[in-house]
């Protein structure tokens, strides 16, 4: 990995939310060699994706043969930690946290173990495996992790509001391969019938729009499944490895789903509430 920070200069210097970065610590022969795109460019899509946000801290970064911007913000609130693919611009990585030191909003008094599994219980199935009480940044908070057959869930619970903070739910590896290894299977068997029966009849070619499970759901299609799961706006979808990643954010409330692109199962559902 090959890192240049952007520090202060005494020349080139632009002003980067409070800190002060140089645009000229980037090396020129990589920007115009490899069309990187500019420190400001990079300062722009990391504001616009946090309204509000002063960027503290941002860096070009090689990793895998390939540049981002390492690019970190606060709003007085929360702290986030963006990566912008240097190229392209896309976020790429996007966290988001509450800032350091501040203090739990509500005091009173803190809710049992049993109440907090109750809470938890409200939004997942299956059996608590493990709930422990934690203290972050002077919240006091319950994380609690469930298991059913196909999912794990990790919550993370307001222990005085019993606000969630922080809801995940996963389907085991293991799962995951099944339920690819069970589309392969369905779409290898019906792509053979109708293999079979166009060989054997004088037939019009299959629709494959949504006839079998040999086909992509469209882009269209994903969202809709993941509008059956979550609302608001979506912020970021891609296609990698035939998984459809989406994002959404309604209000406070972020989603994040991975949807197989064939068979349209759930694999992985994320939901987080400031």
């Amino acid at each position: 990995m090959k890192k240049w920070m952007l520090i202060p200069a005494m020349a080139g210097v632009v002003a980067v939310g409070s800190v002060a970065m140089a645009e000229d610590s980037v090396p020129s022969t990589s920007n115009k060699a490899e069309n990187l795109i500019t420190l400001k460019e990079a300062k722009q899509v990391a504001t616009e994706k946090v309204k509000g946000g002063i960027v503290t801290e941002i860096e070009l970064d090689k990793d895998d043969g390939r540049y981002h911007f390492d690019v970190d913000l606060k709003d007085g609130k929360y702290e986030y930690d963006l990566e912008v693919d240097a190229y392209t611009g896309e976020i790429i990585k996007f966290e988001k946290e509450v800032e350091k030191g501040r203090k739990q909003a509500t005091s009173g008094n803190l809710l049992t173990k049993e109440e907090a599994i109750s809470i938890a219980k409200k939004k997942a199935a299956g059996t608590v495996k493990e709930i422990e009480l934690d203290t972050d940044d002077g919240r006091k908070e319950y994380e609690i992790e469930m298991k059913d057959d196909q999912f794990k869930y990790e919550i993370e619970l307001d222990a005085v509001t019993g606000e969630f903070l922080k809801f995940e739910k996963d389907r085991y590896r293991s799962a995951k391969k099944e339920v690819k290894a069970q589309t392969e299977k369905v779409a290898a068997s019906t792509l053979n019938v109708v293999e079979q029966t166009t060989q054997k009849q004088a037939v019009k070619p299959v629709d494959n729009k949504r006839s079998n499970n040999n086909t992509m759901l469209t882009k269209e299609q994903a969202l809709a499944i993941a509008k059956q799961h979550a609302s608001g706006v979506v912020t970021d979808f891609e296609l990698d490895d035939n998984v459809y990643e989406i994002e959404m954010e309604d209000g406070d409330i972020e989603y994040e789903l991975d949807i197989h692109a064939y068979s349209g199962a759930i694999l992985s559902f994320e939901r987080d509430e400031d």
